[in-house]
């Protein structure tokens, strides 16, 4: 077994996925250990110690907090994550971006501020749409 499906398969013993399937609204706060997949609606506040992934019809209005972040649907408030933060070609954050590394791909749009930590001080990068 190759390392990186023998780590995936640790972590995914660890806890169970949650779906927010295409179809669902949720309102509310979500806290979690594992990872969280949206293709539905949410609004309301995420946290997490795993991975978020908006798919292409997810709709978030909220806060996150989490390890990692992919958006390739469409996100309106604030991304606090621990790794990285990745806006795919189909993706749309309007906000606020706190994380080491943010990733946006060609065709992503972007419009807010992001904020990396630094080990020495704290940088504000101002950004608009791309």
């Amino acid at each position: 077994m190759a390392m990186l499906n023998k780590a995936k398969l640790q972590r995914r013993t660890a806890g169970t996925d949650t779906l927010i399937g295409e179809g669902t609204l949720w309102e509310g706060s979500c806290s979690s250990e594992a990872d969280i997949r949206i293709e539905g609606e949410v609004i309301g506040d995420l946290r997490t110690s795993g991975e978020v992934v908006i798919g292409e019809k997810g709709v978030v209005r909220s806060e996150i907090t989490a390890k990692d972040v992919t958006i390739a649907g469409r996100m309106e408030g604030t991304v606090k994550a621990d790794g990285i933060v990745r806006i795919t070609a189909t993706g749309r954050l309007i906000g606020t971006v706190q994380a080491p590394s943010l990733i946006i791909e060609k065709g992503a749009v972007f419009q807010g501020t992001s904020q990396m930590a630094d080990s020495q001080e704290d940088r504000i990068f101002p950004c608009a749409v791309v």
